[in-house]
């Protein structure tokens, strides 16, 4: 970042700081950020280090406990789980007249759901949100039963989540399972045990299968993408 952009960058965190006067305009203003962030998920990172930047510069109201980051992991959690009831009422938008209504909802939905899971995953990659928050998403998305095979909404939103937290998950520390401390290493070995497991289903599109391949083979990889050397800097 050259000089003339790093203080507009830091003039606008003044700026966004100042303006949050009231519990309800940083309510305000982190919905703003968040809904750009996620609109725009090639630009994850940069929003990602944006509340970083902002997390403890933006005021705290003792008399609601209400803060930035709280305001934000809140919204994150309400988008990820109003996920499968915005499913449910697409799936009930099945009139001829409601057609293009139902498209344009689902691919907004989409949307919404691949940038929350990006803009998590970058936050949890700059310390923001716990491993233990992390891990519940991947197990929600792989659900329950290793007997039923997730929706390919799900299977695609988990491929392109462990592509973000994959390596970060392998080197973590232990995390808190429901019967002791576990190598997050190792929970994430049976995150792609069961990903191997599902590929070979005959019923998933080969759209999916190649995602999940390719997640197996990039990990496999040590995480470095096919074709650049571990120094690449491409």
């Amino acid at each position: 970042m050259d000089q003339t952009a790093e203080q507009k960058y830091l003039a606008l965190i003044s700026h966004l700081t100042r303006s949050c006067i009231t519990s309800d305009i940083l309510k305000s203003v982190t919905t703003l950020i968040f809904d750009k962030a996620i609109l725009e998920p090639t630009f994850c990172p940069m929003y990602a280090q944006l509340c970083c930047d902002i997390c403890d510069k933006m005021p705290t109201f003792p008399s609601s406990k209400i803060t930035f980051k709280r305001v934000l992991l809140n919204t994150i959690q309400n988008v990820f789980e109003g996920t499968d009831e915005l499913s449910n009422e697409i799936r009930k938008m099945n009139a001829p007249d409601q057609e293009e209504e139902r498209r344009d909802t689902e691919r907004l939905s989409k949307l919404r759901t691949l940038g929350n899971l990006r803009l998590c995953g970058e936050l949890f990659l700059k310390r923001k949100i716990r491993g233990k928050i992390v891990h519940h998403i991947v197990q929600k998305l792989l659900g329950d039963d290793e007997k039923m095979c997730p929706s390919e909404e799900n299977l695609e939103a988990v491929c392109l989540f462990l592509k973000t937290v994959g390596k970060k998950l392998d080197g973590s520390e232990s995390v808190e399972s429901s019967l002791s401390l576990t190598s997050s290493k190792l929970v994430n070995d049976v995150y792609f045990r069961r990903l191997e497991s599902l590929s070979p289903r005959p019923q998933m599109s080969m759209r999916i299968k190649f995602m999940i391949r390719n997640i197996i083979d990039l990990r496999s990889n040590h995480w470095i993408p096919a074709g650049k050397s571990p120094t690449s800097t491409l």
